[in-house]
């Protein structure tokens, strides 16, 4: 597995606020594919890529469909939906399916997906810089994931909701260190 990407999705993703106690819904799961930045990473840079590694061929057109990075600034904005009048907070999205849903649709970060030639691993390259000490969500659908099953694949570290769809979390550096610009 590429160090590059296992690291930056280690980076990406490390302590956002999701428990880890028992009583939680949210539960991990095994790692066995590669993430950049991983769960729980802090001081990400701007410009960086959520890089996935699955290790194995996957398909690219459900994986695009299933992955959405997420800002919990989003969780708190306007929404062009009049007959959404709250998301919640990050944690109460990640336990509903049908806000996920809505956030995925309405609000998920624009950008681009890169492929390596094997079709093991993906790229997802935000349209923009990010925001600076934000808290972001990788949203894997329940869907994407049971494909991956089907396809021999395993889970990588995250926590996955009641429905099967998993979140992996991050927090980008100051706007000081921004990191550079792509």
């Amino acid at each position: 597995m590429n160090t590059r990407i296992v690291a930056l999705f280690v980076l990406a993703i490390a302590t956002m606020g999701c428990s880890r106690q028992a009583s939680s819904p949210m539960q991990p799961v095994n790692k066995v594919i590669g993430s950049v930045p991983a769960d729980g990473a802090t001081g990400v840079r701007l410009d960086a890529a959520v890089t996935l590694d699955f290790g194995a061929v996957v398909d690219q057109a459900e994986v695009e469909r299933g992955v959405h990075l997420l800002a919990e600034r989003d969780m708190f904005s306007l929404c062009p939906d009049p007959a959404m009048p709250s998301h919640g907070t990050m944690e109460s999205v990640m336990d509903d399916p049908n806000m996920l849903q809505h956030m995925d649709a309405a609000h998920a970060t624009a950008g681009q997906f890169s492929w390596n030639a094997a079709g093991t691993a993906c790229a997802f390259q935000p349209d923009s810089l990010m925001g600076p000490q934000t808290r972001y969500m990788v949203h894997m659908s329940g869907t994407m994931l049971q494909m991956m099953r089907q396809t021999g694949v395993s889970m990588m570290d995250g926590r996955m909701n009641t429905s099967g769809d998993m979140m992996l979390h991050f927090q980008t550096m100051t706007a000081d260190d921004h990191g550079g610009h792509h």
